[in-house]
């Protein structure tokens, strides 16, 4: 519908001059005194080049799709947008129901920059204002302000429209560009996601295979459970096991009974100590004055044996060495090497973690089992450390701190235990029961 840009120039120019210099019409109200215009352009009053970048700049299809639907025009959801654009361009160049309605539009849609430029007068600073919009961005308001205002300068408006006309050519061309980067990023979208589903497909594959090996190793797993059970008979093993499970039963309930023996003698044994050693501060003593402190806990053996003979049994002399012992903390990985060094020393080895795994309350229920305790104070907690030596100073057993939790610590120690001489020790006989308990305080 445009021109070329030498014909359309010419022709803004003769229609914006006839308009500021109010040729082909008389003075009105509408012009003041000194011929100076100061109404406004309404759009079909412009030149006939001009409706098209107008409609198009200022306005979408949308909007003249709405505005014809307001007015009462009936327009087909499948017309092009193209005939649209062309069909109101036509329609605005003539002064109808149309061209008003949508010259309202305009008018309301862009209101404060029609203030904005009304009140600029000069042409150096109208320049500079249509310059400042146009890098804001502010293209649709300033050109619908600057070609429907009266008192814009013919130059000034021709300049605009040429600017106008020129940036649809570079919207064009951007869109052109953006269409080709589009099309690049759509091919490169659809290789990866070619790439993609290869790799998936690679993956899936591999899984099958995967889950295949493993389905045959579950059959092969199967078939040697299935011959092992086949050469041992069903009711030989479930015999066999019951006859475990009750040998087991029997052992647990053994040690449960010999555990509160062993408790029920050491209380008997430090509260008769407590007792003499209260009357050999006052003074009050039936022994003669070179008796040891061993002699004073036999008679306190043999006071609560006579009172319990059921718990406690007669006291004999017994070797130094201990029978079992109990190792807080430490390398979990020490632990088979550190029950090798126990067993040569004939010792029944006990371990607690330290508070890793096992709870600090469980040396409750190991520490009357045992004979002494090995604590190195480098690799152990020391919630577990303080509660093995307090239940040990209650229980009258040895406490042995390591610096270390190496083996050769640990042995050293042992060895030093097994051969100190004079080290006071209560070992009842074994009774009927096959209980036990060993005292030994250091």
């Amino acid at each position: 519908m445009c021109a070329r840009h030498q014909d359309l120039q010419r022709a803004i120019s003769e229609a914006v001059e006839a308009h500021a210099t109010g040729r082909d019409r008389p003075a009105g109200p509408d012009c003041t005194g000194d011929g100076a215009p100061r109404r406004r352009i309404a759009l079909w009053e412009q030149t006939d080049n001009v409706h098209c970048s107008i409609v198009g700049t200022c306005a979408s299809v949308e909007d003249l799709r709405r505005v014809a639907r307001k007015v009462g025009i009936d327009v087909s959801p499948e017309t092009p947008d193209y005939d649209v654009h062309g069909h109101f361009v036509r329609m605005s160049t003539s002064d109808n129901i149309f061209s008003r309605a949508f010259q309202k539009l305009l008018d309301q849609r862009f209101e404060g920059a029609l203030r904005r430029v009304a009140r600029v007068r000069e042409p150096e600073a109208l320049t500079a204002l249509w310059q400042d919009m146009r890098e804001r961005g502010q293209v649709a308001p300033a050109y619908w302000s600057f070609m429907t205002l009266g008192h814009i300068p013919a130059r000034l408006r021709v300049e605009i429209f040429g600017e106008v006309h020129m940036l649809s050519h570079l919207a064009g061309a951007s869109f052109r560009q953006k269409t080709a980067e589009a099309t690049t990023l759509r091919d490169q979208l659809a290789e990866a996601e070619e790439r993609a589903r290869r790799v998936e497909a690679g993956l899936k594959q591999a899984l099958g295979e995967r889950d295949r090996e493993i389905a045959d190793l579950r059959a092969a797993l199967t078939a040697l459970k299935a011959e092992r059970d086949s050469r041992i008979p069903t009711a030989d093993t479930e015999i066999a096991a019951q006859s475990e499970n009750t040998l087991l039963r029997r052992r647990l309930a053994k040690s449960a009974r010999a555990i509160q023996t062993a408790r029920a003698r050491a209380r008997l044994a430090e509260a008769r100590l407590a007792e003499v050693e209260r009357g050999d501060e006052i003074g009050v003593s039936t022994r003669p004055p070179g008796d040891s402190p061993r002699h004073a806990l036999d008679d306190a053996l043999a006071v609560s044996g006579r009172a319990s003979p059921h718990l406690v049994a007669p006291v004999g002399e017994a070797d130094g060495a201990p029978r079992a012992v109990l190792y807080v903390g430490g390398m979990h990985g020490h632990r088979d090497r550190l029950r090798g060094i126990a067993e040569a020393f004939n010792a029944t080895f006990v371990h607690h973690d330290g508070g890793v795994e096992d709870a600090p309350q469980r040396l409750d229920s190991l520490l009357p089992s045992v004979d002494c305790v090995f604590c190195p104070v480098n690799c152990v907690s020391h919630d577990a450390c303080l509660r093995a030596k307090k239940i040990c100073q209650k229980l009258n057993k040895p406490f042995v701190p390591l610096r270390s939790s190496g083996q050769s610590a640990f042995r050293k120690a042992l060895q030093s235990l097994v051969h100190t001489a004079d080290t006071p020790q209560i070992n009842p006989d074994r009774d009927t029961q096959g209980d036990q308990a060993t005292c030994t305080s250091r």
